[in-house]
C-alpha cells in the first residue's frame, strides 16, 4: 500500500461528507474545507483563516457566533479532560433550528498541537429521535405524561400531588370502556385547565395522577386545587359516584420518597371519606 500524496490528502479533506476544520493550540484557524466554507458563506463574506474563535465570534451575524462560541466551549471541555465525546450542538437560523453533532479531537504532529472538529447536520435524525422519546413518554389516551416519564424526570423542588378517581371502576363496568376513556381525557382536561404550562402532568396508572409542581407555595397550590374541584364538579355531573381523591407532599429527600408520602395521605383522604359517607348512612 503506498502512502497517500499531499494530492490525495487534500481530496479527501475537501470531500469530508460534513464540516472540517483545523486549528491550532491558539484556536486559530489553518483550514475549513469546501462544505464548512459554503455554509460559513451563507451568512459572512470573513474568511476566518488566521482568526481565533474569539475574533471571528465578533464579525459574524449573531446566530453564527452563538454556535462558534459554544463549539469553541466544546473545545476547552474535552481538550481539558483529554475526551472525544460527540456532541449535539444547535443553530437557530429565522424560525428553524438546525443541529449539528460536532467530534474534537486534538493532534501533537512535529512538537505541535493541531485541534480537528468534525461536524454533520444531524437534524433530520435529532427531530426524529425526539419524537420517538416524546412518543415513549406520553400516555397514548390522555396525552399526558406517562409512568416512564416520571421514572427518568429530574425533579428536586415543590409539591407532588397524587390523584385518584373513585368509583372509575363502575362507569367501564356499567357503561363500557369507550366511556370510561372519555371520562378519563376529560379529567385530563381538566388537570391542563387547573394548573401550570411549567407543572407535569402524569397518567400514573389507570384511574390514578400525579402532578409534580415547581413552585414552593402551598397557597399555589390549593388555588389550583381548588379550580381542579370546581371544574370536576362542572364536568362530571351525570357521574354521581365518581369523586376524586387527593393526596399532597412537598419534595423530600427523593421523588420515589415524596411520591409515596403523597400516595399514602392520598389514600387516607379516601378513606376519611368512605367514613364520613358510612357515617351519613348509620346516621
Amino acid at each position: 500500500m503506498t502512502d497517500l500524496t499531499y494530492h490525495q490528502a487534500n481530496q479527501l479533506f475537501r470531500h469530508f461528507p460534513g464540516f472540517l476544520s483545523i486549528r491550532n493550540a491558539q484556536h486559530e484557524y489553518l483550514y475549513i474545507n469546501d462544505k464548512f466554507t459554503a455554509w460559513l458563506r451563507q451568512y459572512t463574506d470573513i474568511n476566518p483563516i488566521g482568526m481565533s474563535t474569539d475574533q471571528l465570534v465578533q464579525k459574524v451575524p449573531e446566530n453564527v457566533g452563538s454556535m462558534l462560541k459554544e463549539c469553541y466551549d466544546v473545545d476547552l471541555q474535552q481538550l481539558n479532560s483529554g475526551q472525544c465525546v460527540p456532541k449535539i450542538i444547535k443553530f437557530r437560523h429565522l424560525h428553524r433550528t438546525y443541529y449539528y453533532n460536532v467530534l474534537k479531537f486534538r493532534v501533537e504532529i512535529d512538537d505541535e498541537t493541531f485541534i480537528y472538529t468534525t461536524s454533520f447536520d444531524v437534524s433530520e435524525l435529532h427531530q426524529e429521535a425526539k419524537f420517538f422519546e416524546k412518543k415513549a413518554y406520553t400516555d397514548p389516551l390522555t396525552k399526558l405524561h406517562n409512568l416512564a416519564y416520571l421514572s427518568s424526570v429530574q425533579w428536586n423542588q415543590g409539591f407532588c400531588v397524587v390523584i385518584d378517581l373513585d368509583n372509575f371502576k363502575q362507569i367501564n363496568d356499567n357503561r363500557g370502556h369507550s366511556e370510561g376513556d372519555m371520562v378519563l381525557l376529560r379529567f385530563a382536561r381538566c388537570l391542563k385547565q387547573s394548573f401550570g404550562d411549567n407543572d407535569i402532568l402524569v397518567r400514573y396508572g389507570g384511574d390514578e395522577f400525579v402532578v409534580l409542581t415547581h413552585h414552593s407555595d402551598e397557597s399555589q397550590l390549593q388555588d389550583a386545587l381548588t379550580k381542579l374541584k370546581v371544574l370536576f364538579t362542572r364536568n362530571f355531573q351525570t357521574y354521581p359516584t365518581l369523586c376524586h381523591s387527593i393526596g399532597y407532599c412537598e419534595f423530600q429527600a427523593s421523588l420515589r420518597h415524596t411520591l409515596k408520602k403523597a400516595d399514602l395521605q392520598m389514600y387516607q383522604n379516601k378513606h376519611d371519606k368512605r367514613a364520613v359517607k358510612l357515617k351519613t348512612l348509620q346516621d
